[in-house]
């Protein structure tokens, strides 16, 4: 900071600049001893002011040089203040009011000092010395705001001759101390950006980038400085942590290949450090998402054979386990998946920007088909990408349902969209399910269900509660030979039966009331339903002969909390299969259908996927996907079964 003396005598002078290095504004401002010229303020006892440059001074006089000549005058009754920019100097009403300001601080009257130097400020912005007295004054009413702002000012305009290191450290300790991490960071930024030669800069860099980091989830923030602290001041201890949290923080960022390469070399730098076994999970968790899954799967064994840690070997595990399914987030228009239908050797895949045809042919295969998705989801028909509910697939053609866009199908043959709408005869334009055999196609609405025919495209009938006494609200929908099952909740189940032609409602003893159907289905000769019931906390799914009979529940899950959780439940499978797949919001199970029993259970790949939530299932042979709202799951049933076991 400036320091403060009055001009005596050419030898009093000469003593103060030998002892100090900096000045501020009083009676005198001392000149830089560096050599440099000095611009110099004289203000005269009768109220002149005249701007020069310093030349020099005895023990009774001084020079100036002003307007060209050199002007001598005595030291008694003028006021010396000097200054290295001109553009700092302040006006004689702003240094007035900063004097009269100093005054009443010797005279112990801080509120009255501050509209002083307030007043100072008014007539003069840049006056840095006004700025940092009133810094002191907020710092000791505990005003931290408003100290770092006067600070972050002074800094501004004359960071040179203002020394705010110990006073910005201080105010950084003490926020730590209170878990204010915002003014910790605030402060010691100050430092960093305006004092980059202090000693003190080394660690503070370190620490303020764990303090982002850590504290206040500033991603960008911490890793820009932590890049930079671990370049600049490599031999610091922090050196070590800062090159893992790096690592950590680009992972997350999505610059995996960053990321592994800095921990490969951070298992190499620093073998025996307390973060190496966390190094190797977190290589095995980024191998995981690039697709590698046999180096997933030997740096998680190496962890399990090296670490004590009991956390860290049970996420290891869980990076075995998750090395069993296949994720799936390319050319999708979001990775939301919404719906999903099997179409031979490709999926037809629905999310709420639109459809993607994906080829999965071979081993676990994903490569994007774009044409049919493209006219399906930039047809003149729509506005706006289709946020798509519901699709069913033959060989010849695409059925897609949408919220408030009502249906849009698609020629294979021809490449035609059309899209059916109220106009056509929907009585809404929010489909959620659709289900088709070789000659009719049924549409679940939240306004009843609606019948057409495949092979002349008629709508033949809309089925809803006023006509029919049938539910309006349908979620789901399953064919059978028999009849076709709708259904909403409860007893708002219904069957058409297709020779009658009449509805009838079910009624299942193994149901309880309040329970929710989640999605119908058929398999072989079974109908499915999966349900939950949120006041039961629990879930499950039900199997029932075409026509209702024999219908047997099945539990799955009990005693969740969240409804979120509980209607996470879905049910396939295959007709030639003897299984079902059975998907619920943590993992995923099998059921034997010739011993009635589960054989056995997997997880999700949490490690990599939090927050998961699974929206519909497909089942093509051997391989179950799983659409999330993370993108796409696949897992083979011989990698299931070797991961159950």
């Amino acid at each position: 900071m400036k320091n403060t003396y009055p001009l005596f005598s050419l030898t009093s002078l000469v003593l103060v600049l030998l002892l100090f290095t900096s000045t501020a504004y009083c009676d005198i401002i001392l000149p830089d001893p560096s050599g440099s010229e000095q611009y110099v303020i004289v203000d005269r006892e009768n109220g002149d002011r005249l701007t020069g440059t310093f030349r020099g001074a005895t023990d009774t006089h001084f020079e100036i040089e002003y307007n060209g000549q050199v002007l001598r005058f005595p030291l008694k009754g003028h006021t010396l203040n000097f200054f290295s920019d001109l553009e700092n100097v302040p006006n004689q009403i702003a240094a007035k009011h900063y004097r009269n300001g100093l005054a009443l601080l010797d005279l112990e009257s801080p509120e009255l000092a501050k509209r002083k130097f307030e007043a100072a400020l008014e007539e003069f912005p840049k006056f840095a010395d006004a700025h940092y007295q009133l810094g002191l004054l907020y710092k000791i009413d505990g005003d931290i705001d408003n100290t770092l702002a006067r600070f972050r000012t002074v800094a501004l305009i004359d960071a040179q001759n203002f020394d705010l290191v110990p006073l910005l450290q201080e105010i950084g300790n003490n926020a730590i101390a209170i878990g204010n991490y915002i003014h910790a960071v605030n402060a010691f930024q100050l430092i960093l950006k305006h004092y980059p030669e202090h000693e003190s800069v080394a660690k503070l860099s370190y620490q303020t980038g764990f303090l982002l980091v850590k504290e206040l989830k500033d991603v960008t923030a911490g890793l820009e400085l932590l890049q930079k602290a671990v370049n600049q001041f490599p031999n610091l201890p922090e050196h070590e942590e800062a090159v893992y949290q790096i690592a950590v923080l680009q992972a997350e960022t999505g610059e995996l290949e960053n990321a592994l390469n800095i921990l490969k070399q951070f298992s190499r730098i620093y073998p025996n450090s307390d973060w190496v076994d966390d190094a190797h999970l977190k290589r095995a968790i980024i191998y995981l998402q690039i697709g590698d899954r046999k180096n997933a799967v030997n740096v998680a064994n190496l962890v399990r054979q090296n670490s004590d840690d009991t956390t860290i070997i049970e996420q290891a595990n869980d990076v075995l386990q998750a090395s069993a399914w296949n994720i799936y987030t390319d050319n999708l228009p979001d990775p939301n998946i919404q719906a999903i239908a099997v179409d031979g050797t490709s999926l037809w895949i629905g999310t709420p920007k639109g459809i993607a045809q994906i080829e999965t042919g071979g081993n676990g295969g994903w490569k994007a088909n774009e044409a049919a998705a493209w006219r399906i989801n930039d047809n003149e028909h729509v506005s706006t990408a289709p946020d798509v509910r519901a699709i069913a697939v033959n060989k010849s053609e695409v059925w897609v349902g949408t919220r408030n866009q009502g249906i849009l199908h698609f020629n294979k043959k021809t490449t035609e969209v059309k899209n059916y709408t109220i106009a056509d005869g929907l009585p809404s334009m929010w489909i959620r399910d659709i289900k088709m055999d070789n000659e009719e196609i049924w549409f679940a609405t939240d306004a009843g269900v609606v019948q057409q025919n495949l092979k002349t495209g008629i709508i033949e009938a809309h089925y809803n509660q006023e006509n029919d006494n049938i539910p309006n609200d349908i979620h789901s929908i399953a064919l059978t030979p028999e009849g076709v099952w709708v259904g909403t909740s409860g007893n708002d189940i219904a069957v058409f039966d297709r020779e009658s032609e009449l509805w009838e409602s079910k009624n299942f003893l193994e149901i309880k009331p309040e329970t929710e159907i989640v999605r119908f289905d058929v398999v072989k000769d079974k109908t499915l339903f999966s349900w939950y019931n949120e006041e039961k906390r629990g879930n499950g799914f039900f199997k029932a002969n075409w026509n209702g009979a024999d219908g047997v529940s099945y539990p799955v899950e009990s005693d969740l909390e969240v409804q979120e959780d509980l209607n996470d439940i879905f049910v396939t499978g295959v007709a030639d299969k003897k299984y079902l797949w059975v998907a619920v919001k943590h993992y995923v199970t099998i059921y034997d259908l010739h011993t009635d029993t589960y054989v056995g259970t997997i997880d999700y790949p949490k490690i990599v996927l939090e927050d998961l939530s699974v929206q519909c299932i497909a089942i093509d042979n051997d391989r179950a996907w799983i659409g999330t709202n993370k993108g796409m799951l696949m897992i083979e049933k011989q990698k299931f079964s070797q991961a159950a076991e």
